[in-house]
Formats: structure tokens, C-alpha cells, sequence
């Protein structure tokens, strides 16, 4: 049976991820009557449109065919050929219905990280999230930069203005949020209209302590940001990794809505 996938590796843009059921109830993070759909279909609007802007990630996406077969292949290796294909479709799959995050190996130059660009083709995910692991890479890295030195030279800025009477009193923390730019990670776990497809590329390059970091986001489906949490006022406009886009952090918490679609090579 195949009318349960919704992503079959070589159609052309369609919207069955709108038939994607509920997740499972332990795989639930931020609630529908937490959200404000009109706000997260506002925003899923202009990150649609970074697509038709970006002709290079389009068509990446389109030109991978996961079920493309080589023309050269000899009978009798096409239905292995074939079986291969079915059970990385089905992985596919499992991770969206599950809310999993898929891992995938094999040869260099094999594909592995075309697939990602394929599924958000396919389903209409919006651009790919990329993050590429280093033996330096820690999570930290994946969510968020926060530029600590750009805030205090405006803090000193401010001061000095107030002490030549130039300026009035002013709470920095209510302009913080422009020193704050979410990575790839933290953008996939931004609550979402629709989930965002996060590759995580070249996996076992990272650090001992990255996988388990990796693993207790993927199970809270969330993460905090503690200059945020420290503030006094509760809302902070924060860039993206999704260029142009802005986005409202309350209380500095960060919690998925539409849990993302992660590969990981």
C-alpha cells in the first residue's frame, strides 16, 4: 500500500503534508491553542517565498530523483536497485508520521544530503535549514549567536550620551533582540505553519558530547535562550536563519509547534 506516503521521491510540488495526522500524543509539544495560526501563516508566506528568490536551492531540490534508476543497470540488479529506493521512501516517511529525526548513510556522492533538498521540493518545506558539523561544533552554535560585544558597545554608547545630556533614559534590554540571530537549529524549532526540514550534514565529524546534546532537543522539542529569560520586558524580535525574516521569542523559550523534518548525515 502506498496511499499512506505522503513524500514518494520523484513528483513533482504537491500538499499532502496537509493530510499528515495528528502526532503521536508523546511526540506533542506546543499546542493549536497555543498558536496564533494567522501569524504562522503570515510568516510561512514570506518563507515560501525565499524559495522562489533562491533558483539555485529550487532546483537543487528539483533535479533529485530518489527513484530515478541508472539506465546502464543490468535486469536483474534493478529490483535490488528498486527495494533500496522503497525502504529509504519509507524511512522518509516514518520520520514525518513520528516526528523522528532520520539518519541516513552511505557512499559519498551518493545523495545523502540531495534527499533533504528533495523533500523540500516535493512537499513545499520551504528552504533547507543546513548545518554543517565540525569536531568544534556544539549545539549552541546550531541555535543561536548572540553578539555580546555589539550590545555592550551600544550600552556604552547610550551612557555616554546621557551623561552630555544627548540622550534619555533608555532600557537596552527592549532593543536586545537585535543582537540575537537564530541558526539553523534554532529556526527548525521556531513554532511553524508547516514543518521545516532541518540537514544536519556530516554527523560523525562531531564531538563526543553533540549527539547527546542533540538528543535531549529532539525529545523537548524546544530549547531556552537564557539572555532572553533574563529579561524584564517578555518579548524579544529576533532574526532567523530565514534571511529578512523576523521573528517574536516570548519569556526566551522556544518550543516547536509542527515538529521539523531533520536528516542527519
Amino acid at each position: 500500500m502506498n496511499d499512506w506516503k505522503i513524500f514518494h521521491g520523484n513528483r513533482e510540488p504537491h500538499d499532502e503534508i496537509s493530510t499528515l495526522p495528528d502526532a503521536p500524543s508523546w511526540r506533542q509539544f506546543k499546542l493549536q491553542k497555543d498558536i496564533n495560526q494567522k501569524v504562522l501563516k503570515a510568516r510561512w508566506q514570506k518563507i515560501l517565498n525565499l524559495v522562489r528568490e533562491d533558483s539555485r536551492e529550487y532546483q537543487r531540490g528539483k533535479n533529485f530523483r530518489v527513484l530515478s534508476l541508472p539506465q546502464d543497470s543490468e535486469p536483474g540488479k534493478q529490483g535490488k536497485i528498486y527495494q533500496e529506493y522503497q525502504e529509504l521512501i519509507d524511512g522518509v516517511n516514518a520520520a514525518i508520521y513520528l516526528r523522528r529525526p532520520l539518519l541516513v548513510t552511505g557512499r559519498p556522492g551518493s545523495g545523502k544530503t540531495s534527499l533533504a533538498y528533495a523533500i523540500a521540493y516535493e512537499l513545499q518545506l520551504g528552504p533547507v535549514l543546513a548545518w554543517s558539523i565540525t569536531t568544534r561544533t556544539i549545539l549552541h552554535h546550531g541555535l543561536y549567536n548572540y553578539d555580546a560585544i555589539a550590545r555592550l558597545q551600544h550600552l556604552q554608547l547610550l551612557k555616554l550620551k546621557q551623561e552630555i545630556g544627548q540622550g534619555a533614559p533608555q532600557q537596552l534590554e527592549e532593543n536586545i533582540g537585535q543582537y540575537l540571530q537564530l541558526g539553523p537549529v534554532g529556526t527548525a524549532f521556531l513554532p511553524s505553519y508547516r514543518p521545516r526540514v532541518l540537514l544536519i550534514d556530516e554527523i560523525d565529524k562531531s564531538d563526543i558530547n553533540l549527539p547527546n546534546d542533540l538528543l535531549n532537543l529532539f525529545e523537548e522539542g524546544g530549547y531556552s535562550i537564557p539572555e532572553l529569560e533574563r529579561l524584564k520586558t517578555q518579548a524579544a524580535i529576533v532574526r532567523t536563519a530565514d534571511v529578512g525574516v523576523a521573528t517574536k521569542i516570548v519569556g526566551g523559550r522556544v518550543q516547536c509547534y509542527q515538529f521539523p523534518l531533520v536528516v542527519m548525515t
